[in-house]
């Protein structure tokens, strides 16, 4: 499936090398489950090269452009543009990244927030990292990042949709270093309180597992 993308990829290699496609359309595609959106990963440097290749050579049209990723900024990212096609229901987002030298496929997907999230195709090989096997073994997402507040709130708003029908009855595991932004958010009250001992469940190996409640 993720081939279809192949002549889009090499095209923006051509560009930029360190190119790739991240996250949510990898995993998806990996598990046979629909594909909501392709997010290819690239140097800021050319983004704007990349973005005048899929108008003028692809056939999408820019529909929108934002300076911070989905709802939180992320300090790797320097634009995001999203661009759809008339003949396609699966729109691309160009993510425009700052490092130098540009961040190559497997340093990007060791900052996602979520193990599962951590796949990546480059037009020749699937990377899956190791949080993303055991996340796949255990039927779970391990939070796996949390710069603050902002992004903790992003992850489990992500995490309460995906569970909502793509993945219902995954469970949530979060781990103890993350326990005072799980406090303060909203989520403890409906998904990390416990009725019997009104305490904080933690394993001995410091994580937290949580199945979400029916909806």
């Amino acid at each position: 499936m993720l081939e279809r993308y192949n002549s889009m990829l090499s095209a923006v290699q051509a560009l930029d090398a360190s190119a790739h496609i991240g996250g949510g359309a990898v995993r998806d595609t990996l598990l046979e489950r629909p594909i909501r959106d392709v997010d290819l990963f690239l140097d800021e440097a050319a983004t704007d090269a990349a973005a005048s290749l899929l108008r003028s050579e692809i056939g999408f049209v820019k529909v929108g452009e934002w300076k911070s990723y989905e709802m939180f900024s992320d300090p790797a990212v320097a634009r995001v543009a999203k661009f759809e096609k008339a003949d396609e229901t699966i729109p691309v987002c160009l993510i425009g990244l700052k490092h130098r030298p540009a961040l190559g496929m497997r340093d990007n997907l060791a900052r996602f927030d979520f193990g599962i999230c951590m796949a990546g195709w480059d037009g020749r090989e699937v990377y899956t990292a190791p949080e993303y096997k055991t996340d796949i073994e255990r039927r779970t997402f391990t939070l796996c990042r949390a710069d603050d507040q902002t992004q903790f709130n992003y992850s489990m708003s992500r995490f309460d949709k995906m569970t909502a029908d793509r993945y219902a009855e995954w469970k949530l595991v979060v781990p103890a270093k993350f326990e005072k932004l799980a406090q303060e958010h909203a989520l403890r009250k409906t998904h990390y309180y416990d009725d019997e001992t009104d305490a904080w469940k933690l394993r001995d190996l410091g994580t937290q597992v949580l199945t979400p409640k029916a909806r």
